[in-house]
């Protein structure tokens, strides 16, 4: 009767481990599952927050300032300009080496391309304006195209 035991003992032990070992291979299956969902959905992010940046600064700007495609130092920019105290500045956004950066700055001041404030990674930046319509053409880092058009209220 020891001998069964012994035996039901070894078995139960073998089963455990079985158990163990099928439970460690999920959890280790599942962290990679997890890892990669966690990095789609931190490059679909990065892709989008370029071009939602610059959608949020046209509807901040359009309410109380003027919005206008532009050049900044021959690269194609959207400048939003405001006063305050009597003061007129102007904040350009560009596209420059591999950069969205921002500027802002009292008009008139001389300032040049690597002074704008790195925002995201970015290849390239288009603006058009043309009959109140605001065209950002922006390719993210990636190379992924992306389009937006807004009618500018602060023009009228």
């Amino acid at each position: 009767m020891s001998r069964r035991s012994g035996l039901g003992a070894a078995g139960t032990l073998i089963a455990a481990c079985l158990f163990g070992a099928a439970l460690l291979f999920s959890l280790l299956a599942g962290a990679g599952v997890y890892r990669q969902v966690q990095q789609r959905t931190s490059e679909s992010a990065d892709r989008r927050l370029g071009l939602s940046y610059l959608m949020a600064r046209v509807h901040a700007y359009d309410a109380d300032g003027m919005v206008s495609a532009g050049d900044f130092h021959g690269a194609d920019a959207l400048c939003l300009y405001e006063e305050s105290d009597g003061t007129r500045y102007e904040t350009v956004l560009y596209v420059y080496d591999g950069y969205l950066r921002e500027l802002l700055y009292e008009e008139g001041a001389e300032l040049e391309l690597p002074d704008g404030e790195p925002i995201t990674e970015a290849q390239s930046l288009s603006v058009t304006e043309r009959n109140g319509l605001l065209s950002l053409r922006y390719v993210d880092a990636t190379g992924t195209e992306g389009l937006a058009e807004v009618y500018v209220r602060s023009g009228d």
